[in-house]
């Protein structure tokens, strides 16, 4: 213990909540982001006060570190401040006390933190598969009158009922035109590439996938008409870029909800418009379903870990879950399909 301990008053709590503002008003002028409206970080915050003053009362200066208080378009945020009694009113040497010369402040710091940064392989692969698929359309269309992947591919549900069941999977590479074809492409690489950077690639594909089948299995069930479309496995990535966030919101801040609202409007507006004649509304439920459920069993949860100037994001999830809840999904659709299918025989 120093000779010099902080004075114990009531006026301590006060001391703290004027920390807290000064550093949340710092923060926003920093970095723009109002954290009074974030619970979490203010508490976080607090709680780092505390100690703080709590250290204070032994020694001259203390530090506060928050390791990924909030997040912006560049990157999380980490806040890092050496406060001194000079900061809480108790700088001037009383008789008999001396200062330390060493006590210095260090504004809020930002520390950069290597986020996951894997190749879009799957999403690439997959934009070209569609396109040279649909290429193909075109081309038997023009040389036998017929669109011959459409016609072996497409879900119908007497075909499948009658033992063609791999149109529960075949559908989501195909489409019905070249505007059909522009939407889903765009779509996909855009959800794709933010999606796969924090999925991995092969846990990415089993989304898709899973998503997918699902979707056209939906349709199956609720309706009558044919289908095709990637839009099925597309909505089960929107679903699953949601749950993402929502299970990390800590990572995202305040910030969360602005991104969660976003989604769940996208999602909601392509819902309303699949109400419109011609468009497979069941599918894109059954895609957003599949999504939900591979993602929040199966999903990456990553967790801030190493030391304070040096962190880095490490995924929580036991090996092979994905490929564990891929199949375990994959069996309940075919269990359903095989229920639906002797049932309508």
């Amino acid at each position: 213990m120093t000779d010099n301990p902080l004075p114990v008053s009531p006026s301590s709590t006060n001391a703290a909540d004027e920390l807290v503002s000064k550093l949340l008003s710092d923060f926003e002028t920093r970095y723009g982001l109002n954290l009074s409206e974030d619970p979490t970080a203010v508490q976080r915050l607090r709680e780092a006060v505390d100690t703080a003053l709590r250290e204070l009362r032994e020694q001259n200066s203390a530090e506060i570190f928050l390791p990924y208080l909030s997040a912006n378009p560049a990157g999380p945020i980490h806040l890092r401040k050496v406060i001194s009694r000079d900061d809480l009113g108790q700088g001037q040497a009383e008789p008999g006390q001396e200062m330390n010369p060493e006590t210095r402040q260090e504004a809020p710091r930002r520390v950069q933190v290597p986020m996951p940064d894997r190749k879009p392989l799957v999403t690439t692969s997959l934009l070209v598969i569609m396109g040279i698929i649909y290429g193909l359309q075109l081309l038997t269309g023009f040389l036998f009158y017929q669109d011959l992947p459409a016609a072996l591919g497409m879900k119908v549900n007497q075909f499948i009922l009658e033992g063609e069941y791999w149109r529960l999977v075949t559908p989501m590479f195909l489409h019905g035109s070249i505007i059909h074809l522009g939407f889903n492409l765009y779509a996909l690489y855009i959800l794709g590439r933010r999606i796969e950077r924090f999925f991995g690639s092969s846990r990415f594909l089993l989304l898709f996938l899973i998503a997918g089948v699902t979707g056209n299995l939906f349709s199956f069930i609720f309706t009558p008409a044919p289908s095709l479309g990637s839009s099925t496995a597309i909505f089960g990535l929107l679903a699953a870029e949601g749950v993402f966030i929502y299970q990390h919101r800590d990572l995202f801040g305040d910030r969360f909800r602005i991104a969660l609202r976003q989604i769940i409007q996208v999602a909601v507006i392509n819902l309303i418009i699949g109400l419109s004649p011609g468009i497979d509304n069941w599918g894109h439920f059954g895609g957003l379903i599949g999504g939900i459920l591979f993602a929040w069993f199966a999903g990456p949860v990553y967790k801030l870990e190493g030391i304070p100037l040096k962190p880095r994001f490490v995924d929580q999830r036991p090996e092979n879950r994905d490929i564990l809840v891929f199949f375990i999904q994959l069996l309940f659709l075919i269990c359903l399909s095989a229920w639906v299918i002797t049932t309508r025989i």
